[in-house]
Parts: structure tokens; C-alpha cells; sequence
């Protein structure tokens, strides 16, 4: 515990991923889905044998849909975004708040889709809230760090479980205002408890195609793969529509709508069941994951592994 700087690989990975990003990437992926593909099975099993009253694992809310990052294989970064602006209205987060404490909510929330989080000006107030709100629920927050001041950094700690600042850069230096927030936290004794991880990442680097919208991959192959991501994530767009996951940067899917329904009513709704059926068995046959070729990985596989040990 306590703060850390990594990268994925350590200085191999980075040559890699700097000079054969696009090779290393496709490899990644193959290989990340090979090793899962069990776990995702064996998941999919067991949510729809609970008749599917498994809570999400990760609830994730955008509450305003701007990046202030030029990330050149995201599609909502400065240079390449195209949604209108929208920034969620204090009462429907409030609604939606309120009914993952109805629901007991115990996994995880990200006040993230795709957007930078720390250009919500009222971010460290929304965490805040949520914390007291759902004291069974594990706050996480993935950030840039672009916007990060130790002023707010020591706001959002004691109400963040998990804090992942990816450092974007070209170099395998951290920015000036993120290695001053982390020479300040690994030297404070209050933090040493918490989970605060720097990544250093690449921001030319290849990533996922994000299902046809990523700006440097736009090869669209079909996959012949299981996706998990309807059984295990609820995420909600700025004007609280439920979309189908977060490769959909553009917003094309819609499964519900929080204005309108109950997070329980949309977890359970028929548009939502389909996609898991489909999904379920093949991506290849859901028109807009056809091409998809994203893997989950992370808090996920570690969310499904703890449900399925009872």
C-alpha cells in the first residue's frame, strides 16, 4: 500500500511499447484474452445462475465528458473530440447516488468514463458524498493528474480507496506537479494505507481499437471472443443514459436511462439482458462489439474471483 510509481513491463515494456506499439498492443490482447477466457466463462455462469441479481462490479459515472489531454489513442482527447459538452446536473448524481445506497451497493464506483474527472470542478465534493453515501462501496479514481495540486490531492484522498494517476508523457519522467504530489505522499505517515499507483504511460502508444473509434487504430477485425463487460459494469453517460461499456467513447449504445428508470430497473431491463446473452456467447454477434477488440483485466477479474469463492 501506499503510493508507487510503475509502468507496465519497466523499461523493456517501455521500449516496446514506444517503438512496436501497434505489434506490442495486438499481442497483449491475444494474449491477455487467452489467459481470461476462463475466468470470463466461468463468470458469465455463475451471473446467470444467480438468475442475474448479481450487482455490478464497477459502476462508473461521467459527470462531465471533457479531456484536457491529447492521448493519441482516445477519441474523447482535445484535438479529436466531437460530443457536444455535458456536465451532470447535481440532482440526477444525487438520484443515482441515492439508489446504489437502495441497492446496497458494495463494488466498486469511478466517477470516470472517459473524461478527465478533475475537470469537474466540484469532483472532490462528489467523491465526498458518494463516500458517505455507500459505505460498502470502494471509491476509485483515475485522473491524469494534469489538474492535480496538492490541494486537491488532499482532499481526495481520505474519500478515494483507490487512486491510479496515469502519467502520460513521451519520456519515462513524471510531470512536475505529479512528482511533487508523490516526493509530498510517500513522506506523509497518514498515507502510507492507501492504494495510490502513478502509472507512467505512453501517449502515442496503440492501444484497443474502442470498438472502431480509437483515432490511431481503426482496423476493425472480427472477434470471435466472449466480452464480460455487460455482467460486470453500469456506466452512465453526463445526461444518464446507461451505456454498454466504456470502449462506447462516442455513445452509440443506450441500455437505460437514469432520468427515467431506477439503476435496478435498468440492471434487470430486457435491453440489458440481450446484450448478455449475445455477448455472452459471442461478440462477433452484437453489431457494435463485432470489431471490438478490448479484454478486461484489472479490478474486474479480481470482483469476479471474490463472487465466485461463495
Amino acid at each position: 500500500m501506499g503510493i508507487k510509481v510503475v509502468t507496465y513491463g519497466g523499461k523493456i515494456g517501455w521500449a516496446l511499447r514506444t517503438r512496436f506499439s501497434g505489434v506490442t498492443s495486438g499481442l497483449y490482447l491475444n494474449t491477455q484474452y487467452a489467459f481470461r477466457k476462463s475466468l470470463f466463462k466461468k463468470y458469465i455462469d455463475h451471473f446467470n445462475r444467480t438468475g442475474g441479481k448479481e450487482q455490478p462490479c464497477l459502476v462508473s459515472i461521467e459527470t462531465i465528458n471533457r479531456c484536457n489531454s491529447t492521448c493519441d489513442f482516445c477519441p474523447a482527447n482535445r484535438n479529436a473530440e466531437t460530443r457536444p459538452f455535458m456536465r451532470m446536473e447535481e440532482d440526477l448524481f444525487r438520484k443515482i447516488i441515492a439508489e446504489l445506497r437502495d441497492w446496497d451497493y458494495a463494488g466498486y464506483l469511478n466517477l470516470y468514463v472517459n473524461n478527465e474527472p478533475l475537470m469537474d470542478k466540484d469532483i472532490e465534493d462528489r467523491y465526498a458524498y458518494a463516500k458517505q453515501m455507500l459505505p460498502k462501496a470502494k471509491m476509485l479514481l483515475y485522473t491524469n493528474g494534469l489538474l492535480m495540486t496538492k490541494e486537491r490531492f488532499l482532499k481526495l484522498a481520505p474519500v478515494v480507496d483507490t487512486m491510479i494517476i496515469n502519467n502520460y508523457t513521451e519520456t519515462l519522467k513524471l510531470h512536475k506537479n505529479i512528482a511533487e504530489i508523490y516526493e509530498f505522499a510517500k513522506n506523509d505517515p497518514t498515507l502510507r494505507e492507501k492504494d495510490i499507483t502513478i502509472q507512467i504511460r505512453y501517449i502515442h502508444e496503440i492501444l484497443s481499437n474502442r470498438a472502431g473509434s480509437a483515432p490511431n487504430r481503426k482496423a476493425m477485425k472480427t472477434q470471435h471472443k466472449i466480452c464480460v463487460m455487460p455482467f460486470t459494469d453500469m456506466t452512465i453517460y453526463p445526461d444518464g443514459r446507461c451505456g454498454l461499456c466504456c470502449s462506447d467513447v462516442l455513445e452509440q449504445t443506450t441500455l437505460g436511462d437514469c432520468t427515467k428508470e431506477t439503476l435496478q430497473e435498468i440492471w434487470a431491463n430486457p435491453r440489458y439482458q440481450k446484450t448478455r446473452e449475445v455477448i455472452g456467447r459471442d461478440r462477433e454477434d452484437w453489431p457494435f462489439c463485432r470489431g471490438c477488440d478490448f479484454v478486461d483485466s484489472g479490478i474486474r477479474n479480481t470482483f469476479m474471483n471474490s463472487k465466485m469463492l461463495f
